[in-house]
């Protein structure tokens, strides 16, 4: 039986650890379950790697929410050799590293997967805004910015609740998909950011920079789910009160036996 180590990771990762202990070895680092083994034995031992996703939140550290251990990107990259390495939504700088000696799957890639988890961002994003606002969806004014897989299914859910649907895309034929879906074609570039609810923005690249902010109301939440660095200037949205939440992995965090499910099904295709 071959065996998987997983390092850190949300409950997304303990929950696939559980479910794949009819098939492998499991050993875990930095998860805050039992551990039989310390960090070195874990990696020797394993043929495979399953690292969090995102792998960090700090630039530096892995992600291990549930443990106090602390895992400096360096020394994974020094203790990983001749692995096969399972991940997702890997900075180049991060790929670069861990491809140098190992083999790297990055899940997140996979277009099943990719396709399956804008369902439960989707829900993930109608959580933060039930939390976050005093008013209904319902009749809400709602932006959001690209029309990809995760912006068509964000608002696909919000506009089943009644809510007044705004979109943007850089790209034309994305453009025409939001006229034939019946919401309204939102341009950007015109100031009319001010009136909105709710914005939602879904591209990982800054959208939403100084000129930006400053034609939206403080009040107004502000909903990136875009990897890191996210869509804004959260630099200057957080010097000037800006209510931003930056919303990673919303997957794992919502919803994280199904997200899990997903993860082990496009697996067992690849391990293949």
């Amino acid at each position: 039986m071959e065996t998987i180590t997983f390092l850190g990771g949300d409950k997304r990762n303990c929950i696939l650890s559980n479910m794949l202990e009819s098939e492998y070895q499991v050993l875990r680092y930095g998860t805050g379950m039992e551990k039989a083994f310390n960090y070195n034995e874990c990696i020797r031992r394993a043929k495979y790697i399953v690292l969090p996703i995102p792998i960090s939140t700090d630039g530096e550290n892995l992600y291990t929410p549930f443990d106090d251990a602390k895992i400096k990107l360096t020394d994974l990259y020094n203790s990983v050799h001749g692995k096969i390495i399972i991940c997702g939504a890997l900075k180049n700088s991060i790929k670069e590293n861990l491809e140098k000696d190992n083999k790297v799957i990055d899940v997140m890639k996979n277009e099943e997967l990719t396709l399956k988890n804008t369902i439960p961002t989707a829900e993930g994003v109608i959580k933060i805004i039930i939390e976050n606002t005093e008013t209904t969806i319902d009749n809400s004014n709602i932006a959001i910015i690209g029309f990809g897989r995760v912006g068509k299914k964000i608002a696909e859910l919000l506009n089943s609740l009644n809510s007044n649907i705004f979109c943007t895309d850089i790209k034309k034929e994305e453009v025409a998909n939001i006229k034939r879906c019946g919401y309204n074609v939102l341009n950007k570039n015109c100031g009319s950011f001010c009136k909105f609810d709710v914005i939602i923005n879904t591209v990982p690249k800054t959208i939403i920079d100084k000129k930006e902010l400053e034609l939206i109301d403080k009040k107004t939440l502000i909903i990136d789910v875009a990897s890191n660095p996210g869509g804004i200037n959260y630099e200057y949205a957080k010097a000037n009160g800006y209510n931003c939440i930056h919303a990673l992995g919303l997957p794992g965090k919502v919803a994280p036996q199904t997200s899990a499910k997903y993860i082990k099904e496009v697996l067992t295709d690849l391990l293949k």
